[in-house]
C-alpha cells in the first residue's frame, strides 16, 4: 500500500469540521437509503467518528497487531449492528466518490486506486473479526 499516496489524497480533500465524511454520509444515504436506519446517532458526531477512525488506521498503516486487533473489534461491532458484507463495498464506492468530489481535478485515479487498495484491505481485516455465524449469514 501507497501510505504516502494515501496521506497526500486524505489531506487534499480532508476538509473542516469532518466535511469528507459528512459528504460520505449524504452519498451514502442518496445511493443506499435502506442503510439511514442503521445510523442513530447525530450524523455530524459519526462523520467525526468516521474521520478519527480513516485517521487512526493511516496512522497505523504500518502495525499490523494494531490494524488486526483494532479493527477486527470495530468488525465485531458493526456485526452486531446488522452490517453485511456487501454493505463494505458500498461505503468504499462513496468514500471514494466523496473524496473524488472534493479533490476535483486533482484528485487522481492513482489515488482512487490506493484507497481502492486501502479500503478494501480495512474491510477484510474487520470481516475477520466478524463471528463465524454472522460472517456466513452476510456473505454476498
Amino acid at each position: 500500500m501507497d501510505k504516502q499516496l494515501l496521506e497526500e489524497s486524505l489531506a487534499l480533500v480532508d476538509l473542516p469540521d469532518a466535511g469528507l465524511t459528512v459528504r460520505f454520509y449524504d452519498i451514502l444515504f442518496e445511493r443506499y437509503p435502506a442503510v439511514q436506519p442503521m445510523f442513530q446517532r447525530d450524523s455530524r458526531v459519526q462523520a467525526e467518528m468516521l474521520r478519527t477512525a480513516v485517521v487512526s488506521v493511516l496512522d497505523h498503516l504500518e502495525d499490523a497487531e494494531w490494524l488486526t486487533t483494532n479493527l477486527h473489534a470495530l468488525g465485531r461491532r458493526h456485526a452486531e449492528l446488522g452490517v453485511t458484507r456487501p454493505m463494505y463495498a458500498a461505503v468504499a464506492e462513496c468514500m471514494i466518490a466523496a473524496m473524488s468530489e472534493i479533490g476535483g481535478n486533482r484528485w487522481t485515479d492513482a489515488m482512487t486506486e490506493a484507497w481502492q487498495e486501502a479500503l478494501g484491505a480495512v474491510a477484510g481485516i474487520m470481516l475477520d473479526g466478524y463471528p463465524e455465524e454472522s460472517a456466513e449469514s452476510g456473505a454476498a
